[in-house]
Formats: structure tokens, sequence, C-alpha cells
């Protein structure tokens, strides 16, 4: 025969949820919720600025590599992949993989996009690649690189031969006074 405890039920507890307990922790959650949610715009700004920040940086430095070193590369931009690669050119213009770990980095976020490049000698370009040109004399070609974001937000970076100055203005810009 059982024997029972005083004050203790020979019954199995209930194994569920009570409905205060499920409210209770909704609340928490969406409180949680209010507080992360506008972090997250912040972090995508973030982000693009960031990335248009490497990028100008990768630009400056692709010129000085360019020049001390008078070797040629080229910038590839990827506007349908989303991507900035560098390759060097060989003695007999074939693409490899440059020396340099810095050089071999994608400097884009995910979430940040490219918008479009503009170049002289094939205008506004939206979509496919566009190669530009590096060598012993630094940049060969003036361009403007438009970067975005998920919350449309935008950057215009700038890059100018001869004097080597890359721009950075937020906004589209489509051009620099």
């Amino acid at each position: 025969m059982p024997i029972s405890v005083a004050g203790t039920s020979s019954k199995r507890p209930s194994s569920g949820f009570t409905l205060l307990e499920l409210v209770v922790v909704l609340v928490i959650l969406a409180g949680v919720a209010a507080l992360v949610a506008p972090r997250l715009v912040f972090l995508q700004d973030m982000a693009l600025r960031n990335s248009s920040r490497r990028v100008v940086t990768l630009l400056r430095y692709l010129d000085e590599r360019a020049v001390a070193t008078k070797r040629y590369y080229r910038l590839k931009i990827n506007l349908d992949e989303k991507r900035i690669a560098v390759v060097q050119l060989t003695p007999l213009g074939e693409e490899q993989q440059p020396d340099d770990p810095f050089l071999q980095r994608n400097p884009l976020s995910d979430g940040v996009g490219i918008i479009d490049v503009t170049t002289n000698r094939l205008g506004k370009t939206a979509d496919g690649s566009v190669a530009i040109p590096y060598g012993p004399g630094g940049l060969g070609e003036p361009f403007l690189l438009h970067l975005g974001a998920i919350d449309k937000k935008q950057f215009t970076i700038q890059a100018l031969p001869v004097s080597a100055i890359v721009r950075l203005a937020e906004g589209y810009q489509e051009s620099f006074k």
C-alpha cells in the first residue's frame, strides 16, 4: 500500500506552461526586441560606412603600391556579385593573385552592395564587371563608385589619376565640386 507524506499529492504535476507564464515570456521578448531593433539599423549604417572607408583605403594603398613596385594591377569590380577584387598582372599580362595579403581581401561587408561605377571609357555601368587599370604611374583612369545598403543609404567614392586623390562623400553624387 502506497504511503503518502502529509502535504504532498500523489498526483503527477502538470507538464505544461500556464497562460500567465507564456504572456510574461512574450512581454519580455517584445521588450528585448524593442531595444535591439533600432541598433540593427545602426549596425547596417556602420557596415556601409566601414565598407566605404575600407574601399577608399584599398584604392589609396593600391595606387601607392603600383607606383612604388612599378607593377601592373587591375581593380575588378563585379557589380553582380557585389565584390571588389585586385589582381596583379604578370609581365606577360596574365592575371594572378596579388602577393600582398591586404590586396587579397574584399573590402565590402555583407549587406553592402555596389550600385554602379562610372568611368570615362565605359560611362555608367550598373551590372556586369568593370576592370580599372593601375600601373607604375598609378591609377589609369578616373572613376566614381557608388555603394549602398539595404536601408537605401549611399556613399560615393571618387578616384582621380595623377593626383592620386580618393574622395568619399555621403549620398549619391554624380560628380564632385
